[in-house]
């Protein structure tokens, strides 16, 4: 029998978007070895951030493919992390990660940090190009893409959207995105404080709402308000005026208010798409799941999804080239499923909505839970904030389930059975001593192995951290551990 010719393509993977989720994406499936184009509307890097923080998982995904440095270097290590904005802070020193910290950083420079690092590795941008219809095929999907040029049409073996809440992909696929649209509206403005508050007043609640500042590296902030007598207008049109006005009503001053840069505002919608993958089109990021920016999870999100959903595609696109993932043979480890789950693009590719769509489902209940205390009015609502943040303040266990969850780290996957309180987490940074007494870090031998392959890791002792050994990783044996860096399987002695 003679095999179908294999289609002309101009990538294997086409992914929309080069923002953060875009760009680590393709980062990581350009490390695989796999074909990469990415298109991006935009004809240059964003110049305004909406997010500001970089969550510990993600540094810990950063760091265990030796990308965290740059962003280490310039952003602002913060150790303690809010809940709704509440006066009793999320204790991040306690997590077990060697990341114990949340780190400020506008949104646009981690992105211009991981194009660089996606440049690293050979990949690039096509900017100016909109992709603006797709058609799938048994073994292909064309885009049109529209740029200076005129219009083309690409071919690839799969598209990812990471191209935003608007996304043209996940439309043009056919994808419902359904939740609840904006019930109320926020305003945020970059501007000059002449007279800021003390760090430790930066975030403030009150009767009337609640106002929050983000300090940036030039000197500048970024002030939000969650103000009670305006956050229902979602029409409202702010301006650098209408922010003042908000900052006397809910903080008692405008901290000597200078220039507005920008003036913009943000709502509460809540939406998912209703499925993550429609045959060889799938999504990740805002395109994916769109919230509140409460707690600064969103680029996080995405950037996990990205990160699960690379490994996979390096998978599925060697199945499709030669007819086998390279995962199979992994038969054998306690909890292991085998080579079922990975042995076939279609069981790949169905993996990540079934991991990563509960994941978001969690953030977006999160951001409603803390919207809810934050928007709750008067009397009530400040004594309810209260009694909320002296639970926080007074129950360490409960405050750490909460910085536990709001950092990332939280995440695990479901596996087939066995338990040693390990399965489907993922792993951190281990320090595994040899047979000859020589140590390495896990994450370098993560960084060898590289983003398409998994890791057998055996280890006659695990040496610290000592947050580590608490949290169980030194038990002995071996750990097959993905690409994405959460356990697989595990054999003992």
């Amino acid at each position: 029998m003679v095999s179908p010719p294999e289609p002309v393509l101009d990538a294997e993977v086409l992914v929309v978007g080069a923002g953060p989720v875009g760009c680590w994406l393709a980062a990581e499936l350009c490390a695989a070895g796999v074909r990469v184009l990415v298109t991006e509307a935009r004809r240059s890097r964003a110049a305004w951030s909406r997010g500001f923080v970089v969550h510990p998982r993600t540094l810990e995904i950063f760091a265990s493919r030796g990308a965290a440095a740059p962003l280490l270097a310039t952003g602002r290590r913060v150790p303690t992390w809010h809940f709704a904005m509440g006066a009793s802070r999320l204790d991040f020193t306690a997590l077990p990660t060697s990341f114990p910290f949340v780190l400020l950083q506008p949104q646009a420079h981690t992105e211009h940090l991981l194009e660089e690092h996606l440049n690293r590795l050979g990949g690039t941008v096509a900017r100016g190009q909109r992709v603006v219809g797709l058609e799938q095929h048994a073994d292909r999907v064309t885009a049109q893409v529209r740029g200076d040029g005129g219009e083309r049409t690409v071919s690839a073996r799969f598209v990812v959207g990471c191209d935003g809440a608007h996304s043209t992909v996940r439309e043009a696929a056919g994808i419902g995105f359904t939740g609840d649209p904006d019930t109320m509206v926020c305003p945020t403005a970059l501007v000059e404080l002449a007279d800021p508050p003390p760090p430790e007043r930066y975030v403030q609640t009150g009767e009337r709402g609640v106002f929050f500042a983000i300090p940036l590296p030039d000197g500048r902030f970024v002030v939000s308000t969650v103000d009670h007598a305006v956050m229902h207008d979602v029409s409202a049109v702010w301006t650098a005026d209408t922010v003042r006005a908000s900052l006397l009503r809910v903080a008692g001053s405008d901290f000597g208010m200078g220039a507005a840069e920008r003036v913009s505002s943000i709502g509460n919608s809540a939406k998912q798409a209703e499925r993550y993958r429609d045959g060889r089109v799938l999504l990740a990021g805002d395109a994916a799941h769109v919230h509140f920016p409460m707690g600064g999870q969103g680029m996080n999100l995405g950037i996990q999804d990205a990160h699960n959903l690379a490994w996979r595609l390096a998978g599925a696109v060697r199945a499709e080239r030669g007819g086998a993932t390279g995962f199979e043979g992994f038969d054998g480890f306690e909890g292991f499923e085998g080579a079922g789950a990975f042995e076939t693009a279609d069981a790949l590719l169905d993996g990540y909505e079934a991991e990563r769509r509960p994941a978001g489902e969690r953030v977006l209940e999160d951001v409603r839970a803390q919207m809810g205390l934050v928007a709750a009015t008067g009397a009530d609502g400040v004594a309810l904030r209260s009694r909320f943040e002296a639970v926080l303040g007074e129950h360490p266990q409960v405050n750490l389930q909460y910085a536990r969850r709001l950092s990332g780290i939280d995440v695990r996957y479901p596996t087939a059975s066995g338990d040693d309180g390990r399965l489907g987490r993922r792993v951190p940074d281990l320090v595994l001593e040899s047979a000859d007494g020589t140590s390495r870090q896990l994450y370098d031998l993560l960084r060898e192995a590289g983003a398409g392959q998994f890791a057998r890791v055996r280890a006659p002792r695990v040496t610290g951290p000592e947050w580590a050994l608490r949290e169980g990783w030194g038990a002995a044996g071996s750990l097959l551990i993905r690409p994405d860096g959460h356990v697989a399987g595990i054999q003992g002695e």
